[in-house]
C-alpha cells in the first residue's frame, strides 16, 4: 500500500475505507469519521483496480487529489492507494507498509459488507477465514443491518446519521445530469470541480 497521507503519527489500530470516490460524498466522510471510534486513524483508500467496476468520468489521479484535499483538513483521516481491490489484499498490503499496526479494520457500508460476506471467492480464502486478518466496521444503508453469526469482534456496527445513509455517488451524478440540487451532498472544497466533471 502506498501511504499517501497519514491521519495519525503512531497508529496501532487503522481503519481502511475503500470506495470508488466517484465522487466523494458527505456520507463517505460520515462513515470514515465514525470509524475513528474504533481506530486511531482511518485511511480513505483508492484501489488501482476494482473487483466489480471500472474507472469512469473522474480519473484515478483526480479522485486521489480530491481525497487528499478532503483528508488533509480532517483530524484522523489519511489516504492510501492499493494495487488490488479485495479487502484481504488491502489489509495485507497495509501491514506490509507499516508492520507496527496491530489491528486492521475495514470500514464499509452495509451493501459492501453483504457483498464481501457473500462473494464467491475463487482465488482467495473465504470470508470467514479472511476475517482472521481484519474486522469489519459496518454502517447501515437505509435498512437495519443484522449482524451475521460470526466470531465475536469480527463485525461492529457504526453509528451514522440516518439522514446521510441515503446519499450515494450514483445519486449525486444523476442529480447533476438532471440539474437538481446536489452541492450540499459533497465536501465543499471539491464541489466546483465535481460539477464540472459530471455535467
Amino acid at each position: 500500500m502506498d501511504l499517501v497521507l497519514r491521519g495519525a503519527g503512531d497508529s496501532r489500530r487503522v481503519g481502511l475505507f475503500p470506495a470508488a470516490w466517484n465522487p466523494p460524498t458527505l456520507a463517505h466522510l460520515a462513515l470514515a469519521e465514525a470509524g475513528l471510534a474504533f481506530a486511531d486513524e482511518v485511511l480513505l483508500v483508492l484501489p488501482r483496480v476494482f473487483p466489480h467496476k471500472e474507472f469512469e468520468q473522474a480519473s484515478f489521479d483526480l479522485r486521489l487529489e480530491w481525497m487528499v484535499r478532503i483528508a488533509a483538513t480532517r483530524a484522523g483521516l489519511g489516504v492510501g492507494v492499493t494495487a488490488g481491490g479485495l479487502f484481504l489484499e488491502m489489509a495485507r498490503s497495509l501491514r506490509a507498509a507499516d508492520p507496527r499496526i496491530e489491528q486492521v479494520y475495514i470500514v464499509c457500508g452495509q451493501d459492501a459488507a453483504e457483498r464481501f460476506l457473500q462473494w464467491p471467492y475463487q482465488r482467495a480464502p473465504g470470508a470467514l477465514e479472511q476475517l482472521r486478518e481484519f474486522s469489519l466496521l459496518v454502517a447501515p444503508r437505509g435498512t437495519l443491518f443484522a449482524l451475521p453469526d460470526l466470531p465475536p469482534g469480527t463485525v461492529h456496527k457504526l453509528i451514522v446519521n440516518p439522514e446521510l445513509q441515503e446519499i450515494s455517488s450514483t445519486g449525486i451524478r444523476e442529480s447533476i445530469r438532471r440539474d437538481e440540487p446536489w452541492t450540499h451532498l459533497v465536501p465543499a472544497e471539491i464541489a466546483v470541480e465535481v460539477g464540472r466533471v459530471y455535467l
